[in-house]
C-alpha cells in the first residue's frame, strides 16, 4: 500500500523511468518482480490460514464475477499477453485486501493499514515538499508549471493517497473522541490531529480541486453518520443527494449552473482539458458491448493517434468509468456499477446501526465515485486497493467464519499440543 500511494520503488532507487523500463509496455522489471514476490507472499499466508472460501465467495460474489470478466476480457485484446499480466497485478490486489481481511480482527487491519501509511506518506510529503523540492516537486504536463507532488509521481496521484489518508485519520479521530478510556482525550488525538492539519496543508498545496471536493464529501458523510439525527434520515437523504445531481446534469447547464459549480472548484468547463480527451477516445472505432480487453485501450497506434494534439503521449481517458467501458464494453461498466451499488446499499444498513465502519466505507465510496468522474481510478493503484478494501470487507458473515475457522484452528493446535507432550512423557 505504501508503494502504491507514493512512487514504485525503481524510481526510490534513483532510476529515471527510461532506465527502470525495459520497453514502455512491459514496464520495469524490478518493480514487476517485486509486486511478484508481493503476491507469491499473499497466497503462502492465504493458503496457511484456516479460511471458509465458501463465506468469502459469497459475500463478494460480484466482486468476483468482475474480476473474472476483466480477466476474459484479455481473450480478444490485442496486446493479450501484457493484459493477461496486468491482470494478475490486478488479482494481486485482492490477494493482498484478502491478507487483511482474514485478520483475526480484520477491521481493526483494515483501519490500522491506512493509518500506518498516512503515518509514513503525510510527514515525508511535507518534508519532500519544504525542503527536498528535486523529490516532491514536479511539473505539471498541461501547463508545464510548477507542481507539488509529494511521494507520488504526480499531484493527482497525491491528490488520491491524501484523499484515503485524510479519510482514515478523521476515523481514527471519531472513534478515539467516543471511546470511554481513561486519561485525558487530548492525549489520544494529538499524533493523529497533527497529522489531519497536514493532510489539509497538502491539499492546499496540490491545488487538486477533485482532491479537495472529494475530501470534503467524504469527511462530511463520515461526520454525519456519527450524529444520530441525521443517520435516522440517511435513506431519504441519499435520494435527494442523488435527486439533486440528476437535476445538475439535466438541468444545470441550462440555467448556467454548471458553469457556477465549475468556477467553484476552480475549473473550466473543459475540466482542465478532459473533456478533449473523452471526444477523441469517444471516437475511436471499439466493440461498445465488449470494450477492447483489458488494458489493453492506451497500447499500440492508437495512444499516437490519439495524442497527435498533445505534445507528450497519453495514458488514460481522465474518467474512470469512461476507461472501465473503453476497456471492458457495457458488460464491464454494468459488473462495475452492480458492484457499486451493492457496496453502497450494504453502507447505508451498516451506517444506519450506528457502524463506524459502515460510515467510513460509504464516505470511502461516495469520494470514490466523485473521483472516477476525473480520474481513472478504478484501475491498479493506491484508490483502488483502498475501495476494493472496503467493498469486501465483511464485519458480518466473513469475518465470523474466519472466526470460527480460526478457532477451531486453534482447538486442533492445543490437541496436537497435548498429543505431543503425552509422548515425551511416554518416551521418558
Amino acid at each position: 500500500m505504501t508503494i502504491l500511494g507514493s512512487r514504485p520503488v525503481s524510481l526510490w532507487l534513483g532510476m529515471s523511468p527510461i532506465e527502470a523500463s525495459s520497453d514502455a509496455i512491459e514496464g520495469s522489471p524490478l518493480d514487476r518482480f517485486i509486486f511478484q514476490v508481493l503476491v507469491v507472499a499473499a497466497c503462502v499466508v492465504l493458503v496457511r490460514r484456516p479460511i471458509n472460501w465458501r463465506a468469502v465467495f459469497t459475500a463478494n460474489r460480484w466482486v468476483i464475477f468482475y474480476f473474472l470478466y476483466l480477466g476474459f476480457s484479455v481473450l480478444w485484446s490485442d496486446y493479450s499477453t501484457v493484459a493477461f499480466k496486468r491482470w494478475v497485478k490486478d488479482v494481486g490486489s485482492a490477494l493482498m485486501v484478502l491478507v487483511i481481511l482474514t485478520e483475526a480482527n480484520p477491521l481493526q487491519a483494515l483501519k490500522t493499514t491506512f493509518l500506518r501509511c498516512a503515518y509514513v506518506l503525510v510527514p515525508l510529503s511535507v518534508l519532500f515538499i519544504k525542503y527536498v523540492p528535486e523529490l516532491g516537486r514536479g511539473y505539471d504536463p498541461w501547463s508545464y508549471e510548477p507542481v507539488n507532488i509529494g511521494v507520488t509521481t504526480n499531484k493527482n496521484m497525491l491528490g488520491m493517497t491524501l484523499f484515503i489518508c485524510g479519510l482514515s485519520l478523521l476515523w481514527a479521530l471519531l472513534e478515539k473522541w467516543e471511546a470511554r478510556l481513561a486519561g485525558p482525550k487530548w492525549k489520544r488525538l494529538t499524533g493523529d490531529f497533527l497529522l489531519a492539519l497536514m493532510v489539509l496543508y497538502l491539499l492546499r498545496q496540490t491545488h487538486s480541486a477533485t482532491a479537495v471536493a472529494c475530501t470534503v464529501l467524504g469527511s462530511g458523510i463520515l461526520v454525519a453518520t456519527r450524529i444520530p439525527a441525521i443517520r435516522r434520515k440517511l435513506e431519504r437523504a441519499t435520494v435527494f443527494v442523488l435527486a439533486t445531481a440528476v437535476l445538475l446534469v439535466t438541468v444545470g447547464p441550462m440555467i448556467g449552473l454548471d458553469r457556477t459549480l465549475v468556477g467553484v472548484l476552480g475549473r473550466d468547463l473543459t475540466f482542465t482539458g478532459r473533456t478533449d480527451i473523452w471526444k477523441a477516445v469517444l471516437s475511436e472505432d471499439i466493440n461498445p458491448l465488449i470494450g477492447v480487453g483489458h488494458y489493453s485501450f492506451w497500447l499500440g497506434d492508437r495512444v499516437a493517434r490519439i495524442s497527435e494534439s498533445y505534445f507528450y503521449h497519453l495514458n488514460e481517458a481522465h474518467n474512470g468509468f469512461l476507461e472501465v467501458y473503453l476497456n471492458g464494453g457495457l458488460i464491464g461498466l454494468t459488473l462495475l456499477l452492480v458492484v457499486l451499488v451493492s457496496c453502497w446499499k450494504k453502507s447505508i444498513k451498516e451506517a444506519l446501526t450506528g457502524n463506524s465502519f459502515g460510515g467510513f466505507r460509504l464516505a470511502v465510496l461516495a469520494g470514490t465515485i466523485l473521483y472516477g468522474a476525473t480520474e481513472a481510478v478504478f484501475r491498479f493503484g493506491f484508490l483502488s486497493t483502498a475501495l476494493l478494501a472496503v467493498i469486501m470487507a465483511s464485519p458480518t458473515r466473513l469475518v465470523a467464519s474466519v472466526s470460527e475457522a480460526r478457532a477451531a484452528f486453534l482447538a486442533n493446535e492445543e490437541h496436537d499440543s497435548v498429543a505431543r507432550k503425552g509422548v515425551q512423557v511416554l518416551d521418558v
